[in-house]
Parts: C-alpha cells; sequence; structure tokens
C-alpha cells in the first residue's frame, strides 16, 4: 500500500552519477522492507543535515533510482519472484559526495495472477440485482478469484492481479456512466484509470461498457446509445449472440465480412442455430423471462467513414475488435462485444453489452447457462 509521501518508481529509471563515496558521510538507517503482491516498499530515517541534496536507491547491481531530498519511502512495483534482492539506499550531498549504503534483503514469494471482482455493495450476498448476485457466487468458486472493494483499487498491483471485472446489471438504473453505482466516483475512476494504464486488464459487462468513457478506452462522444433497463418480458425464442458480423457479405460486396469465431472467448463453446436463422450463433439464454438490458454501440450512428463498413470504421476509430453483434444482425449495425487493445495510456479491456448475457434467468433455469459460464471464463482467462 502506498504510503504518504512514498516515490512509486522502479529501479533502474535514471543512470549512477559516478559520485565518490566517503566513508565518514552520514548514511540513512533503519533501512525496512515490506512486501505485498510484487511490490516492495522501503522506508528509511535521514541523518540531521542541510548539505543533503538526494537519496539514491538500487537493488542488487542495477543502475540507482535518484529521489529527491529529505525522501525516506519508495515503492517498487513489478519485482522479480522467488529470488533474494539486496536494496541498498545511500545519501548523496553538496559537493558531489555520496554516503556509504545501507542495504536489506528481500524475497518477493511467488503469486499465481489473480482474478478480481469489483463489488459495489459490503458483500456478494448484499449486492441488490439477483444477476449481479449469481455471477459472483459463480466467480467465488474459480481458482485465484477474489472479491475487491472499490477503495481497494489503488493498491492493486497489475503483476498479481492481472483482470478486474465489473458487473453492473440492475432494473431501473438510468442511463450514463455518471449514474453507476459506487464506481463512478472520480476516485475510483482515477484508481481504475491508474491500474489500467499500468497494465491491468478490464471486463467490462453489461452497464458497466458505459465506463469505456471516463477511462478514455472510447472518446466522449462514443459512449453506449443502445440502452434498456426495465423488467423485460416473457419470450418463445432463444437470446443468441452473433460472431460472424456481416453475413450477407460472406460472398462479396462492398462491405466486409468478419468471422470472429476462432477467438479465444469461443474456445469449447458450441455455436448453433436454435432460431433457425441460417448460420450458428451462440445462444446465451433459453425461452421465458429476459431482461433487455442492451448497452452497447449503435454503429450507423458513426457511419463508416473511409472505411468499407461501421463496423471497420468503428474499430479503427476506437482501436478495436468486434467480437458480437445481436443475433439476428446479418449487416453491421450494432457493436456489443467488443476487445479494445492496450495502448500508451490503458491496458486492454473487453466490454460486453448484450442483453443476452445474463446471469440468472427469472423464469428458471436457463438452458444455455454453460454457455454463459464459459464465455465468462474464457474472457477472464484471456484478459490474465
Amino acid at each position: 500500500m502506498l504510503m504518504m509521501g512514498a516515490v512509486t518508481t522502479s529501479c533502474s529509471d535514471y543512470e549512477p552519477k559516478g559520485m565518490p563515496e566517503v566513508p565518514e558521510l552520514p548514511t540513512a538507517s533503519d533501512l525496512k522492507a515490506s512486501i505485498a503482491g510484487r511490490t516492495v516498499t522501503l522506508t528509511w530515517n535521514l541523518p540531521a543535515s542541510a548539505d543533503i541534496t538526494g537519496v539514491r536507491v538500487s537493488c542488487d547491481n542495477a543502475a540507482p533510482t535518484i529521489l529527491p531530498a529529505g525522501t525516506t519511502s519508495c515503492v517498487l512495483k513489478g519485482q522479480a519472484m522467488d529470488k533474494e534482492l539486496i536494496y541498498t539506499v545511500k545519501v548523496d550531498y553538496e559537493g558531489g559526495y555520496v554516503s556509504e549504503g545501507v542495504s536489506i534483503t528481500a524475497t518477493v514469494p511467488y503469486v499465481a495472477s489473480k482474478m478480481a471482482y469489483l463489488l459495489t455493495a459490503p458483500t456478494a450476498a448484499e449486492l441488490p440485482d439477483d444477476d449481479e448476485r449469481a455471477a459472483a457466487d459463480w466467480f467465488a468458486a474459480q481458482e485465484n478469484a477474489e472479491f475487491i472493494q472499490p477503495s481497494q483499487i489503488a493498491s492493486l498491483d497489475p503483476d498479481i492481479y492481472s483482470v478486474i471485472w465489473i458487473e453492473i446489471d440492475r432494473v431501473g438504473l438510468p442511463m450514463g456512466w455518471d449514474n453507476l453505482p459506487e464506481v463512478s466516483d472520480p476516485d475510483v475512476i482515477a484508481a481504475l484509470k491508474e491500474y489500467s494504464a499500468n497494465g491491468g486488464s478490464l471486463y467490462l459487462a453489461n452497464m458497466a461498457t458505459q465506463l469505456t468513457v471516463p477511462l478514455g478506452i472510447v472518446p466522449d462522444n462514443m459512449a453506449p446509445t443502445v440502452y434498456g433497463n426495465g423488467e423485460g418480458g416473457s419470450g418463445d425464442d432463444v437470446w443468441v449472440i452473433n460472431p460472424y458480423l456481416g453475413w450477407d457479405y460472406r460472398d462479396g460486396g462492398d462491405q466486409g465480412f468478419y468471422d470472429r469465431t476462432s477467438h479465444e472467448i469461443f474456445k469449447g463453446i458450441t455455436l448453433e442455430d436454435p432460431n433457425g436463422y441460417g448460420y450458428d450463433n451462440l445462444p446465451l439464454i433459453g425461452p421465458g423471462q429476459r431482461e433487455d438490458h442492451n448497452c452497447l454501440w449503435d454503429c450507423n450512428i458513426y457511419g463508416k467513414g473511409s472505411y468499407s463498413d461501421v463496423i471497420k470504421n468503428f474499430e479503427v476509430t476506437t482501436n478495436s475488435l468486434v467480437l458480437a453483434t445481436w443475433g439476428h444482425v446479418r449487416d453491421h449495425c450494432v457493436a456489443g462485444l467488443v476487445e479494445f487493445y492496450s495502448n500508451s495510456e490503458h491496458g486492454r479491456c473487453i466490454a460486453n453489452g448484450l442483453a443476452a448475457y445474463e446471469w440468472n434467468q427469472n423464469s428458471g433455469e436457463n438452458p444455455y447457462q454453460h454457455n454463459v459460464e464459459q464465455l465468462t471464463l474464457n474472457i477472464l482467462d484471456y484478459l490474465k
């Protein structure tokens, strides 16, 4: 956990200055090391001297990090595991001199990569919607899975917690990312942005796809516009999603055909055509009561620009890959399941805003529950 006044850095940010080491100069003292995941936090005391110009921290034989005068702590992320590391602190003085170093050893134990589920209630049992509770219950049974609270995001090490799943699916929740419970708080948004910028992956499900806007994954003018929050209704068909984008153009035409079935998130899942559309889909929820909670992108709004179709334009504009649309769609109208690639500002993200992705069917057992679970597991494994 970051301490007040701590400096977050690595062991080799700067080259050494080549200062001569003077044994008589006062050194740092009471050097301590604490370990959390793959993060090592060093703390020390400085001698009482007005001549100190800086502090240098080194790890084994790596070039030291030069820190400002008066610094008494340093947070080192992503440290090597299962290896004894020697950390050394020296003090820089006016005139180009440096004290002898004080050292401490620390070993970061091996920790398997974890996946986190962000709770928007004190416990999973207190989540207000049945779909969110069902998703959390399934998640709790998975390997290396851990619930986290919004207040913990800032202290997460992406090397350990490689993916965060945010699942929000509630009847009556107004449209807009600033209406999302708990996660729309400015401090939470800032923590999520830092986590993502440091290489952490995000799975944004259902109404949480709207977080792509404040997290800088899509431009402000490209928020999801297809939105539903009602009680839903009963139907006799199967709700499916379609990984064949532009099916009607598969044999040629002025628009593209994109087969996403080989993507890793679809592995181990059998595609079929329960509604007789004439092509295989991925069934997610069977006949009965369903909540029509879409939260996705109408690509027609943005046009096709200089590209062959609106899907290609959306992908290029947002640095993404559209993986699935509504099951009955044979052209390119909506992007419902999207992989957003990482860049210098954020890590990888998959957003799933398709209403067919519902965790608890209100009218009884969902015959396609396995597909919901397998798709989720595939996405989380892919993002690790």
